[in-house]
């Protein structure tokens, strides 16, 4: 089930968010939707990274051979 979302838009954005929609054949709806949602992801996935980062222990000195030993990977065919 959907519901409905009201914002405000300047008369500007709302013809640019109209011109936009023809030239995509999609509602002004689906457009606004649309960059919403990658706006979310993108911020998602962004901050996902950071905790990713943040979790990194940079002192380890583990090499890509130590790594590919553990895994049972030849490292020098790779």
């Amino acid at each position: 089930m959907s519901t409905n979302i009201n914002i405000r838009v300047d008369e500007e954005l709302k013809s640019v968010l109209q011109g936009y929609a023809r030239l995509e054949g999609k509602t002004v709806s689906e457009i606004v939707l649309d960059a919403v949602k990658e706006k979310l992801e993108n911020d998602y996935d962004y901050k996902l990274a950071l905790l990713a980062y943040d979790s990194v222990d940079m002192s380890d000195t583990t090499t890509m051979a130590d790594m590919c030993a553990e895994a049972g990977i030849d490292y020098e065919a790779l």
